[in-house]
C-alpha cells in the first residue's frame, strides 16, 4: 500500500495535501498565492485610538469571519495591559510547568506500546514547555495554529517542534464559523492541511470560534480602564499645580503680552523664566480635585480581568486586603480547576494531531482512541495524615480497598522487584494487647488488670509467636515496675516530685531479667521459622 493510500485508509478520502504535508510547509509551499506574503505583514495595531464604536466594528467583523484585527487587538492588550499580560502567562505558565508524560492506552497490545515509546522518545526532543504556552495562547483568541514540520529516520517519520503561526494570519470560512482558513487571495481563505497544522480549539466560554476566546471579554474592562487612566491623568495635570496669571500693564504692546504668555507656560515645566519689567506672575492656589470615582473605576476593571482569566481576584493580587487565607484557599481551588480544563484541552488536542498520526504512519495504529496518550500530571494528592488515619479504619471494616489506588492517592510509585523497599522499624510492644483496645498505653490500674488473651489456635507446625512468649515471659518484670511506679505515684505531692522520684528509682534499672525474656522469644521465633520452612518444603515434595 502506497503512503497516500494509506493515510486515506486511515485520515478517510482527502487530497494529496496530506503526503505533501509530510515534505514541506504549507506556508512556504505555493508562492503563486497570497500566502507567501503573510510572512512579509505588518500588524496594524488597532487599539490605538480605541473607542466604543470601533470595537463594536472590529468584534463585528470578526463574527463575520475575518479574524485579523480582533486577532490583533488582543495581541495588543497582552502587550500593553500588564495585568492581562501577567495573568494570562501565569495561567499558561501554570500549565506549561508541570511534569508530562505519554501512556499507551488502556490494555495495550504490543504494538500500541512500541506507538508510546517512540512518542515519548520523539516528546524528549522537543520543547513540550514552548509548546504548551503556544497552545495556551488559545485562551485569549480561542483557537491557536501551530505548523508541523515533518522528517524521518529511516522509514519511520517523525515531528519538529511545532511552530506557532500568527492568529492574525487566519479568517473563518464564509460558509462555516467554526471552520478555520488561512488568508489568501480567494473568499473563504486556503483549507489548511491534514498532518501540516496543530489545530488547538481552547473553549474557554461556548460559542463558535470567533467568540470562544476570553479576549472578547476581556476587551471591555481593557477599553473602560484605558478611558479612566486617561481622564486621572488629566485630573491631575489640572488640578495637581497651581495656576499661574500673569499681569501686564494697559499700555502693554502685543510682543510684550506674547512674551509674558511664553514665560507663564514655560514656568509650568520649567519653574524658571524672565519678563519684561513692570508684569507680574502671580501663583493661586492649586484647585482641588478628586481622583477616588477614577480609582474605583480602575480598581473595577482590575478585578473583572482577574476574576475572568483566574477565576478569582486574590491569586492575581488585585484582592481587598480585608481577605481571609480561607476565602485565598477557595480562589485557589478555583484556579486549580481551570488549569485542569486547560491541560485536559492540551491533551486531546496533541493527541489528535500529532500522537495520532504519529502512530498512525510509524505502527499502524488506525484508530484514534488507541493511540497515546498525553498527560500533565498536577500532582495532587490526598493529604498523607488522613489516608494514614483512616484507610486502617476502612480495611477494618472489610472494604476491598487495591494498592495500587492508595499509591495513586498518596502518589508514592510502586515498588519493581528491583527497587529496595523501605521496611518498618521492629518495635517491641510489651503491652501490646491492652493497647489494641483502647489505641493508647494504658494506666497503671489497667496494665495489672488487663486479662491474658489467648493466642489464636495455630497449625501444628506453627511455633508459639515471639510477640506472645515475649509478653507472657516479660509480664512478672513488667508487673514489678508497675508496683514500684504505683508507690511512688501515691507518695509524690507535686509533679516536679513525682519527676524526681522516677529519675532516682529507676536510675538503676535492672534489665537482666527482661533481656534474657528477650532473648528466649527471638531464639523461639528463630526456630519457629525454621520449622515452618522446613515443613513447607516436605509439604511441597510430597505433592510435587
Amino acid at each position: 500500500m502506497s503512503l497516500t493510500q494509506r493515510l486515506r485508509a486511515l485520515f478517510g478520502t482527502g487530497r494529496d495535501e496530506r503526503s505533501r504535508a509530510l515534505d514541506e510547509q504549507q506556508t512556504d509551499a505555493d508562492d503563486r498565492s497570497t500566502v507567501g506574503n503573510l510572512k512579509r505583514e505588518f500588524a496594524e495595531h488597532p487599539s490605538k485610538g480605541l473607542t466604543p464604536a470601533k470595537l463594536h466594528q472590529i468584534l463585528e467583523a470578526a463574527e463575520q469571519g475575518d479574524l485579523k484585527s480582533q486577532s490583533e487587538l488582543f495581541d495588543d492588550m497582552e502587550e500593553k495591559d500588564s495585568q492581562i499580560g501577567a495573568d494570562l502567562g501565569k495561567r499558561r505558565q501554570l500549565a506549561a510547568e508541570l511534569e508530562w508524560q505519554i501512556v499507551p492506552p488502556d490494555n495495550a497490545s504490543a504494538a500500541e506500546k512500541r506507538a508510546a515509546d517512540f512518542c515519548a522518545e520523539v516528546f524528549d526532543g522537543l520543547e513540550v514547555e514552548d509548546l504548551i504556552l503556544d497552545m495556551g495562547t488559545g485562551i485569549g483568541h480561542g483557537w491557536a495554529n501551530l505548523e508541523l514540520a515533518w522528517n524521518r529516520d529511516g522509514a519511520q517519520r517523525f515531528i519538529e517542534q511545532p511552530q506557532l503561526r500568527p492568529h492574525s494570519w487566519f479568517r473563518l470560512h464564509g460558509e462555516d464559523q467554526n471552520r478555520i482558513t488561512l488568508r489568501d487571495s480567494s473568499n473563504n481563505g486556503a483549507d489548511l492541511w491534514a498532518l501540516g497544522w496543530v489545530q488547538h480549539r481552547h473553549r474557554a466560554k461556548p460559542g463558535y470560534v470567533a467568540r470562544m476566546g476570553l479576549g472578547r471579554m476581556l476587551v471591555w474592562p481593557y477599553l473602560f480602564q484605558n478611558y479612566a487612566l486617561g481622564d486621572l491623568a488629566q485630573l491631575l495635570e489640572i488640578y495637581g499645580l497651581p495656576a499661574r496669571v500673569g499681569k501686564y500693564p494697559k499700555n502693554a504692546t502685543q510682543q510684550e503680552k506674547a512674551t509674558l504668555l511664553r514665560a507663564v507656560v514655560s514656568m509650568g515645566k520649567d519653574a524658571a523664566g524672565i519678563i519684561p519689567e513692570g508684569m507680574a506672575i502671580e501663583f493661586m492656589e492649586a484647585a482641588g480635585g478628586r481622583a477616588d470615582m477614577f480609582e474605583s473605576m480602575i480598581h473595577w476593571c482590575e478585578r473583572a480581568k482577574a476574576k475572568a482569566i483566574l477565576g478569582g481576584t486574590l491569586t492575581s493580587g488585585t484582592g481587598e486586603g480585608t481577605n481571609t487565607n480561607a476565602l485565598g484557599n477557595v480562589h485557589e481551588r478555583g484556579q486549580a480547576s481551570l488549569i485542569r480544563s486547560d491541560i485536559r484541552q492540551y491533551g486531546g488536542t496533541i493527541q489528535r494531531d500529532i500522537l495520532w498520526p504519529m502512530a498512525a504512519l510509524n505502527f499502524g495504529v488506525d484508530n484514534r482512541r488507541r493511540a497515546p496518550r498525553f498527560v500533565l500530571d498536577m500532582g495532587e494528592t490526598e493529604d498523607f495524615e488522613t489516608l494514614a488515619s483512616t484507610l486502617p479504619i476502612l480495611v477494618d471494616m472489610g472494604m476491598a480497598i487495591p494498592k495500587w489506588w492508595a499509591h495513586e492517592k498518596t502518589g508514592i510509585p510502586e515498588a519493581t522487584k528491583q527497587d529496595e523497599i523501605l521496611t518498618p522499624r521492629a518495635q517491641l510492644q510489651p503491652f501490646g494487647q491492652a493497647m489494641l483496645k483502647t489505641g493508647r498505653p494504658p494506666g497503671l490500674a489497667a496494665l495489672r488488670e488487663a486479662p491474658a488473651v489467648p493466642t489464636p489456635a495455630q497449625p501444628e507446625h506453627y511455633r508459639e509467636p515471639a510477640s506472645s512468649v515475649l509478653e507472657r515471659e516479660a509480664q512478672p518484670a513488667i508487673d514489678g515496675w508497675v508496683d514500684q511506679l504505683q508507690v511512688i505515684v501515691d507518695e509524690a505531692e507535686t509533679f516536679e516530685d513525682l519527676q524526681s522520684r522516677i529519675l532516682e528509682a529507676f536510675s538503676d534499672l535492672d534489665e537482666e531479667q527482661l533481656a534474657e525474656v528477650m532473648g528466649q522469644a527471638f531464639l523461639a521465633a528463630n526456630l519457629a521459622g525454621r520449622s515452618t520452612v522446613s515443613d513447607e518444603a516436605e509439604a511441597t515434595d510430597a505433592n510435587g
